[in-house]
């Protein structure tokens, strides 16, 4: 079997029948592929409208387990999975018609352990609002010189991953986190040894109200903000234990670690109630020398950022004007 495609499943009824249908309108026979549906525990009629597809799709295999989250649930894919290589598809996506055997050939001729492709952000009313492509031009580069060379998605849905190259070296996802996809794939390009990009639009990502990166739930956005600590903490582990000061993937490592940084403390500024979660942010990030920060991100807005966060007396005092300001908008 050529291609086991992952979608995990929670509480998405209303989008299954686009996402699978879209799965099945491709240019490879239905025996060449399977589609692993994982029911996270779903309490809507998810379960039911996957039943309904299985009826109409064949390789349509469903998998029902106890809610564990998106990295719970394609863990449980990637243990059962069957195929040659692996696509993962988050269930309020879909991938455009006839697209994977060019993708599946592409990985194949050029031997790949990763093969990222080009993806479209769209609104519910198919705005597109973002096009998000990387090319490699038809060279395959080491993980490290792809760390250096291509400012790559941090998605783990807009990539080809051989499934015997996850297995050899362990690779799954980080569980209870968000931000999996960024923890996730900073290792895995550092360990594979073949990996290239073409810049093929496959995939189209919804985005919508109810995903976690635009929620407006308090304990939500603190989760965030220290799952975002836990994920900066192994990737500076990866860049400091893994990777030598000499190769070229030490200082990309080490920029996507201040890129980061600055993420986080700019939702410790917009999304914190407390000055504690401050504190202990910023005590968190010293006890890893992480702060203030030594390598500069590679976007203009972080650097300039970061520029002014770096010293805490600006940082602490922003924050405090932030939350009066907030007050203030609020009436509270």
């Amino acid at each position: 079997m050529k291609l086991s495609i992952i979608v995990p499943v929670y509480n998405v009824a209303d989008y299954l029948n686009t996402c699978i249908k879209s799965l099945t309108i491709q240019d490879i026979d239905k025996d060449q592929f399977e589609i692993i549906a994982v029911n996270d525990g779903s309490t809507d009629t998810s379960l039911l409208v996957l039943e309904e597809l299985k009826n109409e799709f064949v390789n349509l295999k469903i998998i029902s387990q106890e809610n564990q989250g998106l990295s719970g649930a394609r863990n449980t894919g990637l243990n059962n999975a069957l195929g040659q290589f692996i696509l993962f598809v988050d269930a309020d996506d879909y991938i455009l018609p006839n697209v994977l055997k060019n993708l599946i050939d592409t990985a194949v001729f050029n031997k790949t352990d990763i093969l990222e492709f080009g993806a479209k952000g769209i609104t519910p009313h198919n705005k597109i609002v973002y096009s998000a492509s990387a090319s490699s031009n038809n060279k395959v580069l080491t993980g490290a010189e792809y760390l250096a060379e291509i400012n790559y998605m941090s998605s783990a849905c807009n990539k080809l991953y051989r499934l015997s190259f996850m297995n050899i070296h362990q690779l799954r996802f980080m569980p209870n986190v968000y931000i999996e996809d960024i923890e996730f794939n900073s290792r895995a390009v550092v360990l594979c040894d073949r990996i290239m990009a073409i810049d093929t639009i496959i995939a189209h990502f919804l985005q919508r109200e109810g995903s976690i990166t635009r929620t407006r739930n308090f304990a939500k956005k603190e989760k965030m903000i220290f799952d975002i600590f836990t994920v900066i903490n192994s990737i500076n582990d990866l860049a400091e234990q893994h990777v030598t000061t000499k190769s070229i993937a030490y200082i990309p490592l080490k920029k996507r670690v201040s890129s980061l940084v600055a993420t986080m403390l700019i939702r410790v500024l917009k999304d914190t109630k407390s000055t504690s979660t401050k504190k202990e942010i910023i005590t968190l990030l010293k006890s890893k020398n992480l702060y203030p920060t030594k390598f500069k991100p590679d976007t203009k807005d972080k650097r300039w950022f970061l520029y002014f966060a770096n010293n805490y007396l600006v940082f602490s005092l922003s924050c405090f004007m932030f939350s009066k300001f907030n007050k203030l908008r609020h009436g509270s």
